[in-house]
């Protein structure tokens, strides 16, 4: 038995050292490019037309907006997520004795470090941070809700107490189901691609198969790039996976050829 059991041990140990071998191996051999020429995006809170509270609920949003140094949370929590010590300090809501009810944070988790997951299960990073010190000036708690990113306006657009904090960019399609909060963050496109395919136009991906996460404006320029711009009638061929982090998945398995999202995402997932 003792023999078995040493055995088992070394075979567990040598997969063990296999796996770091291949992670390791990934490492460099991705790169995040940003896309040429593409207009600078914004990304704003959401909250229903027709909340009863919705300017109160506004008006909480810019204010931490306008008073919290953005910067500081996304390097904070850009370091928790790559399993860092932050080199800043925040300061945490203390919401243990808010009493005006219950403030639902619909969001998507995998868009790091805007939000994603903890060893505790729990949904944290820059959104839901942001959020808590909003619940602070409302008094209210908080429930972070995780799910699919293209169905959260939708959600948000029917709830009194519900935001959407995802890293959701400002546009006027969505504008037209929700009301936002000033921008607290910018971003641009990025191209996830091997080293050797560095590109730095949607013009070099003609013909190829191009991950995006659904609903995202990644997903929508790409689309419409195929629908009607520089894409069209090349072949290309837009896939959509829940998350960034499914599509970067996916391009390393070979189901796709690269993967379009959003600046901060791109860096986290190549490394």
């Amino acid at each position: 038995m003792k023999k078995l059991l040493t055995i088992i041990v070394t075979v567990v140990l040598l997969a063990s050292f296999a796996l770091g071998l291949t992670a390791c191996g990934d490492k460099g051999k991705y790169v995040a490019t940003a896309i040429a020429g593409v207009e600078v995006e914004e990304y704003g809170f959401a909250v229903s037309k027709d909340a009863s509270n919705k300017d109160e609920i506004l008006d909480a949003m810019n204010k931490v907006i306008k008073e919290t140094k953005i910067d500081e949370v996304v390097a904070y929590y850009t370091a928790l997520s790559n399993g860092d010590e932050p080199s800043v300090e925040l300061e945490f809501a203390d919401l243990s004795d808010n009493s005006k009810g219950t403030l639902n944070v619909y969001t998507c988790s995998g868009f790091e470090p805007y939000e994603f997951v903890d060893d505790d299960g729990e949904v944290i990073g820059v959104d839901v941070y942001l959020m808590e010190l909003v619940c602070e000036e409302l008094d209210m708690k908080i429930k972070v809700v995780d799910m699919d990113f293209d169905g959260i306006c939708g959600k948000v657009a029917k709830e009194d107490n519900a935001v959407g904090a995802a890293g959701i960019t400002i546009t006027d399609e969505r504008k037209e189901e929700v009301a936002f909060s000033d921008a607290y963050y910018s971003s641009v496109q990025y191209i996830i691609s091997l080293k050797d395919q560095a590109y730095d136009s949607l013009e070099d991906l003609a013909g190829k198969k191009i991950g995006v996460q659904k609903g995202t404006t990644g997903a929508l320029m790409v689309a419409d790039a195929i629908d009607k711009g520089e894409l069209k009638d090349t072949g290309a061929e837009v896939v959509e996976y829940d998350t960034g982090a499914v599509a970067f998945t996916a391009m390393k398995q070979g189901k796709c050829d690269f993967v379009v999202i959003d600046e901060l995402p791109a860096k986290k997932l190549v490394g």
